[in-house]
């Protein structure tokens, strides 16, 4: 595995989800969540970021928003009067994505919610790049930590991203975290931080960091993407 892997999509789509319980009507489908929010940066193979993507979403399934998810990302169900549903919200996503990406998530939550929901709805999810990969699992292996995973807000302040606790939980907003720490990944910042980073972090690994960037050319790192691999699956 060599850079050449990185370089061999157009773009990297970082993207995020915000839901909502999807109630009785959704759990008749076997669908739990409906989206509410899709927020989504583009990266260059580069590291660049070469545009962004926010929309509310209007749930069909559910009357509104639940008090919990109202309170934690600040939608309410006056927002979302405007909003489009996901039948109309996918496709604008799909164009603005474009040919060549692939989908890139912090935890395969997102990846999950959107498949069981087009799946739920009778969307075309082809429309969709089939490539996703989950750097939430690559995060510990490459900044030395023995932890399976971290939150995205622990590992954006171990890295020294600002993170502002009342902009968190909306779907832009934390893509551009998600595509910060993207970004350091694949300059190889993680492992100069380690040593920063595990001044703060409880659970520091003996094992030694993976010492090349994301895209880089190494044993240890080289086998750690070849595995990763099966994380690249289709959104169908």
């Amino acid at each position: 595995m060599t850079s050449n892997h990185i370089g061999t999509y157009a773009s990297n789509v970082l993207l995020d989800l915000e839901f909502t319980p999807a109630g009785h009507a959704g759990r008749a489908q076997r669908l739990t969540d409906e989206i509410i929010e899709v927020g989504a940066v583009k990266v260059s193979p580069e590291g660049r970021v070469v545009g962004e993507f926010s929309q509310l979403v209007k749930p069909t399934l559910t009357k509104g928003v639940g008090g919990f998810v109202h309170h934690l990302t600040g939608i309410g169900n006056e927002d979302l009067v405007r909003a489009r549903p996901l039948e109309e919200v996918l496709p604008a996503f799909a164009a603005w994505v474009g040919p060549g990406a692939r989908m890139v998530t912090w935890s395969p939550t997102d990846r999950l919610q959107l498949t069981h929901e087009c799946a739920a709805k009778g969307l075309d999810a082809a429309t969709l790049p089939r490539r996703w990969l989950d750097i939430q699992r690559l995060y510990p292996r490459l900044a030395g930590i023995a932890r399976r995973a971290v939150k995205l807000e622990e590992a954006a302040s171990w890295c020294g991203i600002p993170f502002e606790a009342n902009r968190a939980h909306r779907a832009l907003y934390d893509a551009q975290m998600t595509a910060e720490l993207f970004r350091m990944m694949l300059a190889g910042d993680l492992v100069a931080q380690r040593e920063a980073m595990t001044s703060q972090v409880k659970s520091p690994s003996n094992e030694k960091p993976l010492s090349s960037t994301l895209g880089g050319s190494c044993g240890g790192l080289a086998e750690l993407l070849a595995s990763l691999r099966a994380q690249e699956l289709a959104c169908a």
